[in-house]
């Protein structure tokens, strides 16, 4: 197994312990669990990023093409309408996504 050292901020240090303890526990090994973890989800999200750039790359000649008539089948919203709706969106998915994680650290703590 790896070892990593890093520095960071006191604040974002203290935050992050704090949390850590919060979703995995007051026990030893809870920081290792929760950079694990930390770590699994930047690399899982950037090698995402790469594999859409890669497809992008090669199959998108013009991406201004690529992207026109995207919402032609949306009818009777304004783009502004359409942005609020997306913000509501993101809004309720980040809420649900809390709300499953205080739901886990819960069950774990029992």
């Amino acid at each position: 197994m790896g070892v990593l050292k890093v520095n960071l901020p006191d604040d974002l240090e203290r935050k992050f312990r704090e949390y850590a303890m919060k979703l995995f526990g007051y026990s030893r090994g809870s920081l290792s669990a929760a950079t694990e973890q930390l770590v699994a989800e930047f690399v899982k999200r950037e090698s995402t990023k790469e594999q859409i750039k890669k497809i992008a790359e090669k199959e998108i000649k013009n991406p201004v093409e690529a992207i026109k008539g995207l919402l032609s089948h949306v009818k009777g919203k304004t783009s502004v309408e359409l942005q609020h709706e997306a913000r509501r969106y993101r809004t309720r998915m980040a809420m649900q996504s809390v709300s499953r994680r205080k739901h886990i650290s819960r069950s774990r703590i029992r």
